[in-house]
Order: structure tokens, then C-alpha cells, then sequence
């Protein structure tokens, strides 16, 4: 009796002993099942603790008129640029207000940073693994002008240091070629009024364009050439819209 009573309790010992196992999988699954972007991306293929560290806190993004984040603005006024695919993934990370620890790259002179890894007061990281990255996107926007107007409050950095554009006061971001902003370089200082016309987009993580049309006012306005385009030439009706640029030497 005693035996045929050893034999089951052994049976059940075993049948937990191998189960238990089987429940551990199970749940590390469902976790790995749960996990954010971010948690599964906070892991990455690079070591990054050789590089700087520095820390701020998060006043905005900096949103693209294609309705992504190139990045994000700390309170002190630095620029913090991501690659684009890891736009969507920084926006779900962090949010404006949070102290922000981030590894990367520090411009010598102007406030820029290069960030190849972020991570939010929750502990949780991103890792960007894309060492280089596009200036400007090439797809064309469609839709209805957005019109931006306000006081400057930061110019606009690519990672080549380049002026790009204009952060203004209310956080709307205005984005120009980068022959463009240097050739209307002085409307886009802190501090400047600017209104600018272009296409692109506003929503939760901001407002930004491409502008086509710039300016210190509404009645001031001049033609911007959009992306790698051609610069705009003389307005209709002026002296010089029907000459052709170079056949006044033949």
C-alpha cells in the first residue's frame, strides 16, 4: 500500500519538475511577445560606453514635415539628432520633460549632438546602429500649406553643421536645403520674426514644413527651391522671367 501511494506522489513530483520549466518558457515568451520597440531595440549590436555621455532635459522634439522626429531639443538650447529610422522609436522612448542620459558625438563649437544611444528616466534605451544618415528625405509631400510665423528661437543644424532652417518660439520647425538657408541665412537667427509657407505635416509630435516660400513677413516673402531643386528664378511679370540663364552670351 505503501508503495502504490510512493509511486503517484513521485509521478506528480516529476510532472512538476518538468513543467515548471515549461512555465518559465511560456512566460519569457509572452514577455518577448509584450515587449515595446524600444525594450527589444535597447539592446544593441555596438558597445557604446566608449563614447561621451552627456544628460539634459527634453523641451521638444524636432519633428520632419513627413510626420516623424529627426530628433530632439534640451533645455539648454542642444540639438540631439537621430538617424530617420529611429525617428518613431525616440518619439516612443521619451517624452518633452523627461532628463534624458544620451551617448554620442558633441559638435566642437555649434549645440549639436550626434546620438547614437538614448535612455529615458525609465530605464528604458534605444540604440541607433546607422552611422550615416540621409539630410533630407526625397519624397514629395502632398497637401494643403501650412503657414508658420513667430520669433526665432534656435537655428537649424544637419549633422554636417549646416544651417537648415529655423526653431521657432511656439516649437514649429521651418526646414530649408541647406544652399537655401545660407542664402536667406539672416532671417533664420534667434531672435528674427519669420513667417514661412510650405507643405508638411502637425500633430502630436509637433508641427514642421519644407518651406517653399520665406520671409520676415507675410509681405515679404521670397521663393524657396524645395529639397535638391533649382533655386526659383525671377518672379512672373518681372524684368527678367523670360530670359533663359546663359543665353544672354550667345
Amino acid at each position: 500500500m505503501r508503495l502504490l501511494l510512493s509511486f503517484p506522489a513521485s509521478l506528480l513530483a516529476s510532472s512538476i519538475a518538468v513543467a515548471a520549466p515549461a512555465a518559465h518558457h511560456a512566460s519569457s515568451s509572452q514577455y518577448a511577445a509584450h515587449q515595446t520597440v524600444t525594450e527589444q531595440q535597447a539592446v544593441g549590436v555596438y558597445d557604446l560606453s566608449g563614447l561621451p555621455q552627456f544628460s539634459g532635459k527634453v523641451v521638444q522634439f524636432l519633428p520632419s514635415p513627413h510626420g516623424s522626429v529627426t530628433g530632439l531639443v534640451l533645455e539648454d538650447g542642444t540639438q540631439v539628432l537621430v538617424s530617420p529610422e529611429q525617428g518613431h522609436t525616440l518619439a516612443g522612448l521619451v517624452k518633452p520633460g523627461d532628463t534624458v542620459s544620451i551617448r554620442g558625438l558633441k559638435a566642437r563649437t555649434l549645440p549639436l549632438i550626434r546620438a547614437f544611444g538614448i535612455t529615458s528616466p525609465r530605464g528604458r534605451g534605444m540604440q541607433d546602429n546607422f552611422i550615416s544618415m540621409p539630410q533630407q528625405s526625397t519624397e514629395m509631400i502632398a497637401g494643403p500649406d501650412i503657414v508658420l510665423h513667430g520669433e526665432v528661437w534656435l537655428s537649424l543644424y544637419n549633422l554636417d553643421g549646416q544651417v537648415t532652417g529655423a526653431v521657432l518660439k511656439d516649437h514649429s520647425v521651418v526646414y530649408l536645403s541647406a544652399r537655401e538657408a545660407g542664402r536667406v541665412a539672416a532671417w533664420l537667427k534667434p531672435g528674427q520674426p519669420l513667417y514661412a509657407v510650405g507643405t508638411g505635416s502637425s500633430g502630436e509630435l509637433g508641427t514642421a514644413i519644407d518651406a517653399r516660400e520665406i520671409g520676415p513677413s507675410a509681405n515679404q516673402l521670397t521663393g524657396i527651391a524645395v529639397g535638391n531643386g533649382p533655386p526659383p528664378g525671377p518672379a512672373p511679370g518681372s524684368a527678367g522671367y523670360d530670359i533663359i540663364p546663359g543665353s544672354e552670351e550667345h
